[in-house]
């Protein structure tokens, strides 16, 4: 019988770490970030109090790497949905279909907690900043991707604008999902962005003649 491979140290500490920092966010997801304690998220992922301690000193590091993590996952699979864009293989409609579906589910719940609690903790909003800019930068790149690169400062802009609006126009609609259950009226309200951003960029490309 061929013996086992035995883990590199290496190894072992990159399994603990992502071990913890996804029991990190799913005690953010079921309990919120506030009830969050770092003694239920070492019994989740099955590790020591002190093991926690070592990787994490401290529990705002713990939460800012487990949002990066969690924001890092997203960005990729963006990416990923933009290169189909770009291939041909999807729609410019499809990928904002994919924004939507991808902030109305858990990415949402659980940034909205740090969200909240960055407003009145001043260690959490220090936290929350940086990952949120490269988040939001990352979402902007990807839309640069799609609609196309350009040097003329005005389209940049304009690209910018575009996506911050459906980042915005997602954020907000799942908001309103925790009181509201009309996801008709929200499909119904994406359908609608998409035609106001095809004749916008239709009205544009009309300006710019040929």
């Amino acid at each position: 019988m061929a013996q086992q491979k035995r883990r590199t140290q290496a190894q072992r500490t990159q399994e603990t770490t992502s071990s913890l920092l996804e029991a990190t966010l799913s005690c953010i997801k079921d309990k919120g970030l506030m009830n969050t304690s770092t003694t239920e998220v070492a019994q989740r992922a099955n590790v020591s109090r002190g093991a926690l301690l070592h990787h994490f000193p401290t529990k705002e590091i713990l939460m800012a790497e487990a949002l990066r993590s969690l924001l890092l996952q997203e960005a990729q699979e963006a990416e990923r949905t933009a290169n189909s864009v770009v291939e041909d293989l999807l729609t410019i409609d499809q990928f904002i279909d994919f924004v939507w579906e991808r902030f109305s589910g858990d990415l949402y719940m659980v940034s909205m907690e740090f969200v909240n609690a960055a407003r009145t903790d001043a260690r959490i909003k220090a936290a929350l900043v940086p990952v949120a800019q490269e988040f939001n930068d990352a979402y902007s790149r990807i839309w640069e991707k799609i609609a196309g690169r350009s040097l003329d400062p005005k389209t940049q802009r304009r690209q910018k604008v575009e996506i911050t609006a459906i980042m915005c126009l997602a954020r907000g609609m799942a908001t309103q999902t925790i009181w509201r259950d009309e996801p008709d009226l929200f499909r119904e309200t994406i359908d609608y962005w998409k035609e106001l951003l095809k004749l916008s960029r239709a009205s544009r490309d009309s300006d710019a003649g040929p």
